[in-house]
This record gives structure tokens, C-alpha cells and sequence, in this order.
């Protein structure tokens, strides 16, 4: 079995606590210190809780403590509404400023940043190893060519991938590197057997760099075996 896979590049897709807290531009830069979390040393994020005498903990934190870590009191279930107000207007840094992110968010928008932060760690891509490697994004690539130098690279737009042993029983991946368009793309070619008898074949390419670099490609992808061929275009994961 065979696929030819073809990238090429696109377009890019392009209130109440007001009158207790002024504008966020006039706040000092340290305000959002008041809420560190003094076990973990992030952020404690509404909904607020505090001990009985009126310290802070994360919500994560507070499940995993019997008592206040600031004064060993008890621990109940009283909600800091005045906090949770302030909270609603200060932005908070990134959870990876460490690694070099500038954002400074407001808490409703913190999670799903982090998410998808350029700077968060990235875990090594390739698949069927048990390769636990983890690091910044700009080591990906370096990670890939080192540390699994059995992976094919090809320089060219177009190839062909030739897939082998396709009949073996059980899982497997068959892998392969793309360099064009001055990128690196990894194609992957994996193989399931959800039952005995029933095969299913999975392929994705995926650039190596950011999801914005990644919207200026579309891919096309030719399946071939057996006399018959099945093609799909989608842009890299």
C-alpha cells in the first residue's frame, strides 16, 4: 500500500467592582500576586474559596489539603465574593511566562490559552514509541532528527510512501518526514485491528511549528492499494 502526499501553501486565515477596582491599565503589575495559591504558587481562579480566617487556595489545592496551609484552620466551602469580583477584572500571566509567553489574560480566557500556548511543553510526536521527551517547540524538530534518526526524511513536495508488512497482526505505525516549503511536516500511516479480521487505517500529516504556520498549508493525500486509490486535502494538524 501506497500514499502520495502533496502540501502546498494557502492563504493564512487570517460593573459592580469597577467602582472597587479602577481600569486594569491603572492596577500595579504585581495585583494578580494577591492570588497565588500558597502551595502550588499558581493562581487561584473563581470560584474563590478561603479558610474560616480568610486566606486563599486553589481549587485544585483545596482538594488535596485537610487545612488552611497559611494558618492550619478549617477548610469549608465559603466562596471570597469580593475577591471573585476583583478576579473578574485583573489579568493574570500566562501559566508559561517562564518559557518566554509576554500574555497576560483575564481569567475566563487564561485555560484556553494555555492550552495552545506556542511556549507551553510540546511531548515528542512520534508514534508507537515510548519515547517520553518533552520541550519547548523550537526543540521538536531538533528532538525528531536526533533522537529517531530511523525516520526517513524527504525533500520534496510530492513523494510516495511506501507502506510494508501491512498484513502483520495488531497495532502499527509507519512513519515518515516531509521537508518543503521550508518546513518539516511528520506523516503518519497507522494501522488498528479493533476486532480479528477487521482492519482500520488512520493518516495524518502534521507540520512541525505552530498552528498559525500550519493554516497557511493544505495537503493532499492519495491512498493506493489493491487497484483502487482514495484522495483527501486538509490542512496539517
Amino acid at each position: 500500500m501506497a500514499f502520495q502526499v502533496t502540501p502546498t501553501p494557502t492563504a493564512a486565515t487570517v460593573a459592580a467592582a469597577a467602582a472597587i477596582v479602577p481600569a486594569i491599565s491603572s492596577q500595579p503589575a504585581d495585583l494578580a500576586a494577591l492570588f497565588e495559591c500558597p502551595v502550588c504558587f499558581d493562581y487561584v481562579l473563581p470560584p474563590i474559596y478561603q479558610c474560616e480566617s480568610g486566606h486563599l487556595i486553589c481549587n485544585t489545592c483545596k482538594e488535596r489539603v485537610q487545612c488552611c496551609p497559611s494558618c492550619r484552620g478549617r477548610l469549608g466551602t465559603v466562596r471570597n465574593l469580593a475577591m471573585e469580583k476583583v478576579a473578574e477584572t485583573v489579568k493574570f500571566p500566562c501559566k508559561y511566562a517562564s518559557n518566554g509567553c509576554t500574555m497576560r489574560l483575564l481569567h475566563t480566557e487564561k485555560r484556553i490559552h494555555e492550552t495552545n500556548c506556542e511556549r507551553r511543553p510540546y511531548a515528542c510526536p512520534c508514534p508507537g514509541t515510548s519515547c517520553k521527551w518533552e520541550g519547548p517547540l523550537d526543540d521538536v524538530l531538533n528532538h525528531l532528527l536526533t533522537a529517531h534518526k530511523t525516520i526517513t526524511t524527504l525533500s520534496e513536495e510530492d513523494i510516495v510512501f511506501l507502506a510494508t508488512d501491512i498484513h502483520l497482526p495488531g497495532a502499527v505505525d509507519w512513519v515518515m518526514m516531509q521537508c518543503c516549503f521550508d518546513h518539516y511536516f511528520m506523516l503518519v500511516l497507522e494501522k488498528q485491528e479493533r476486532h480479528e479480521g477487521h482492519q482500520q487505517f488512520f493518516a495524518v500529516v502534521q507540520l512541525i511549528g505552530t498552528e498559525k504556520e500550519a493554516n497557511a498549508f493544505r495537503y493532499k493525500l492519495e491512498l493506493v492499494g489493491h487497484g483502487r486509490k482514495l484522495t483527501w486535502e486538509a490542512k496539517p494538524r
